[in-house]
């Protein structure tokens, strides 16, 4: 006799909660209870705040996906919809756990926003009639509804833009203000490295007058540049030092900087979460001393970076411009090589796998 033994719903969805999502998306067909629950805003939090972050990494013709577990790097190239698009991507970043591909040519009005555990991946075509740069995706979360927007910047003459991603309307807005600098808003060998916490976009920038580097945020809401706080002082201020942002356990800011005379790496945290109403606080989490740390400053193709058990990954290019990956603990730093940038080109940001949908209004027109 086979004996069928119901688990209780809270035993069933603790574990659920533990599995990696490429699973769970499978798993949506075993029942109307469990696709249900794998809806839940609620359920959907929990088991983000357990994933375990990794790179995802394109090259010209493949997309793939980096899991480091044990000093050993897991490779697993990934589905896309719009393959054929794959060779057009120019840098990706994240917003909420979401890919953001921003494409590199100017007059490839196009953006597309990725979910790869999901496969969900969605087109936004720009209906504007000027070449632009784009900066990143954000929106407007002072409603019960959150609107979509892409910030666009014109160099010349130098003009800023918010694109609503629903409406598909352009608006021009004047924010940018004469003693407003902002670190390497047009380069896009780097692809304008900034971070999406919260629905706004903070970055790195530099004051000219004060010869201080600061964190700049665009308010997708009120849509209004300000700056946040100062960085933190590491060792030498070197012009050259590599300083580089990122989010942190979900909704608090993570810091590297490296010293461009030494090659030691601090890593700073914020205390608090994410607020604009709070001074920021920063905390030292690790200082690292390996004698073999990179030089991150200057790297063709960019650093993406996470910390996870106290342990630093890095994601960027040799000195041949190689992809690898370097984990760097205390004074150790191991240095492994994907071994997949043959085409001379590639891009890689820091993502966490997750099961939030794409948004409606990203739609393929």
């Amino acid at each position: 006799m086979v004996l069928h033994v119901m688990l209780p719903w809270e035993l069933e969805e603790e574990i659920l909660y533990r599995l990696p999502p490429k699973s769970l998306v499978r798993f949506r067909a075993v029942s109307k209870r469990w696709n249900s629950l794998f809806n839940n805003k609620s359920f959907i939090n929990k088991h983000l705040s357990h994933s375990r972050p990794q790179f995802i990494f394109l090259t010209q013709s493949k997309i793939y996906s980096i899991d480091i577990i044990d000093q050993t790097i897991h490779l697993r190239e990934l589905h896309s919809s719009c393959r054929e698009l794959n060779s057009e991507y120019g840098t990706i970043s994240t917003c909420d756990d979401l890919l953001f591909c921003k494409y590199p040519f100017l007059w490839k009005k196009e953006t597309a926003l990725w979910n790869p555990c999901s496969r969900q991946l969605n087109l936004i075509k720009l209906s504007v009639d000027r070449d632009f740069t784009v900066l990143g995706l954000g929106y407007d979360n002072s409603g019960p509804q959150k609107v979509h927007k892409i910030l666009l910047y014109y160099p010349h003459p130098e003009e800023v833009a918010i694109y609503e991603c629903a409406s598909h309307v352009l608006r021009y807005i004047n924010t940018l203000e004469e003693d407003m600098y902002i670190c390497d808003m047009s380069n896009e060998a780097k692809g304008w490295p900034h971070v999406s916490l919260n629905g706004n976009l903070y970055w790195i920038a530099y004051n000219r007058q004060t010869c201080e580097y600061f964190i700049q945020s665009f308010n997708f809401s009120n849509e209004i540049f300000k700056p946040v706080c100062l960085l933190p002082p590491f060792e030498d201020d070197h012009s050259w030092n590599e300083h580089l942002l990122a989010v942190w356990k979900g909704d608090r800011f993570s810091l590297l900087q490296q010293c461009f005379l030494t090659r030691n790496i601090g890593i700073w945290v914020t205390k608090d979460k994410a607020d604009d109403k709070k001074e920021v606080v920063w905390i030292n989490l690790m200082t690292l001393t390996a004698t073999n740390l990179p030089y991150l400053c200057n790297k063709m193709y960019g650093v993406s970076y996470f910390i996870y058990d106290k342990t630093l990954f890095m994601c960027c290019g040799d000195g041949s411009s190689q992809p690898c990956i370097h984990i760097v603990k205390g004074d150790r730093c191991n240095k492994i090589q994907i071994g997949y940038g043959e085409d001379g080109w590639f891009s890689h940001c820091a993502y966490v796998p997750n099961l939030n949908s794409v948004p409606l209004e990203f739609q393929i027109e």
